[in-house]
């Protein structure tokens, strides 16, 4: 008995486009939405405030974070500060996705969403951070110092979590933290030390010849004097390099 085969030409008209999975994909998610928001309507009937049905969505479907938090806001687009504590207390590692989904939907001021999400779970204030600054590029000052005024102790996780190699945005960030908290001068410049000498949150690391890394601890200490860390700190990580004060000093 001969083996059915299909003509490659054929296949490849059969093959679905990488448009089509993605029309696919967001298809499945709007029927899950629109299955939540249905199973919303069932709690209220059971007088179930939207925290607490939201919490028992997300502990028992935890995959579906998306679709569920999606639902909650377009139905309870007033309760946007409850959800959000209520699904990162229910599900602290969905942080990131909380947030990603409540700034896609705009249900809020980013600086808004920045303040609730660090106020429910400061451990992920640099993400948090990361993720609204992306969103809102021109709004980054804003960002961190709401942030970091929320909780003072997350300025070095901040700093640890943005990209050294971006250097406008390294120096910006170390700015509005300094800003914001004085008082953290001295804390945030152990924090440069560190990053200069690799001890940073970002997952690649990168290999440095000795030139390499001499020439990014200058960039890097050119910014955080720019930014206002005292020179008296920035002498002392660069006694460790033997770069001169006339190498990072405008």
């Amino acid at each position: 008995m001969l083996a059915a085969t299909v003509h490659p030409t054929v296949a490849q008209e059969i093959k679905p486009t990488e448009q089509q999975l993605v029309a696919g994909k967001d298809l499945d998610q709007q029927r899950l939405v629109e299955t939540y928001s249905r199973m919303y309507r069932y709690y209220e009937r059971r007088n179930f405030n939207s925290q607490r049905s939201v919490r028992i969505l997300l502990s028992n479907y935890p995959q579906h974070v998306t679709p569920i938090l999606a639902a909650a806001f377009d139905r309870y687009p007033m309760h946007y500060r409850h959800i959000m504590r209520a699904a990162i207390h229910a599900e602290p590692a969905f942080t990131s996705e909380i947030v990603s989904i409540a700034l896609q939907q705009q249900i809020a001021d980013p600086a808004d969403i920045v303040k609730i999400a660090v106020e429910a779970e400061p451990s992920y204030a640099d993400t948090i951070v990361n993720l609204a600054s992306d969103n809102s590029p021109s709004a980054i000052d804003e960002l961190v110092k709401v942030a970091v005024l929320v909780e003072p102790a997350t300025a070095d996780t901040i700093l640890r979590g943005t990209n050294v190699e971006d250097l406008t945005r390294f120096e910006l960030v170390l700015r509005s933290l300094l800003d914001a908290v004085p008082t953290l001068t001295q804390y945030l410049s152990q924090t440069v030390a560190d990053l200069i000498a690799g001890d940073s949150a970002q997952e690649e690391v990168t290999d440095y010849s000795e030139s390499q890394e001499r020439a990014r601890a200058v960039a890097l200490l050119r910014s955080a004097h720019r930014a206002g860390i005292p020179e008296g700190d920035l002498e002392l990580i660069a006694t460790r390099y033997k770069i001169a004060e006339t190498e990072y000093l405008d």
